[in-house]
């Protein structure tokens, strides 16, 4: 059983992003897994290493989807994810420079709280907004398409 679970509540209704939203959740699950059986370091810094790499991937990706849908929040949205990209950073270096030491439990309560808070508070602000966008660019392209001639 994973330590934390996908529920419906984290889906967006946006294809893209529930998908990564689900790698992020796989990869919390993949950490903590790891440090509960006592896996080898270098095995723990590779996927602290790739959550690393999926969280900016990931938030990249956000935030064309903001801008594309001119949702009013994006800036304030970017900052959010700076300071999270900041933060799991600072918790990588702290990981390579004394693994010995490293707090895994509040680095896991960390990406708990900010994966659900992320998801269901900051997430689901701008999904209206892509849903708007989507609407309109269905109905711009069904104006492009000729009408059907009823046979006579």
């Amino acid at each position: 059983m994973p330590f934390i679970e996908w529920s419906d509540d984290y889906n967006t209704g946006i294809f893209d992003i529930d998908k990564e939203h689900r790698r992020l959740f796989a990869l919390i699950n993949d950490i903590y897994d790891k440090a509960e059986v006592g896996s080898a370091e270098t095995s723990v810094k590779a996927t602290i290493e790739a959550l690393v790499d999926y969280v900016n991937y990931h938030f990249d990706r956000e935030e064309t989807l903001m801008d594309a849908c001119c949702y009013h929040d994006t800036e304030s949205h970017k900052l959010e994810h700076r300071r999270l990209r900041s933060q799991v950073e600072a918790y990588r270096t702290l990981y390579e420079r004394n693994p010995e030491s490293f707090d895994m439990a509040d680095f896991i309560e960390f990406l708990i709280y900010w994966i659900q808070d992320h998801i269901l508070q900051s997430d689901m602000a701008y999904v209206p907004y892509v849903r708007r966008r989507v609407a309109g660019i269905a109905w711009e392209a069904s104006l492009q398409i000729p009408p059907k001639r009823l046979a006579d």
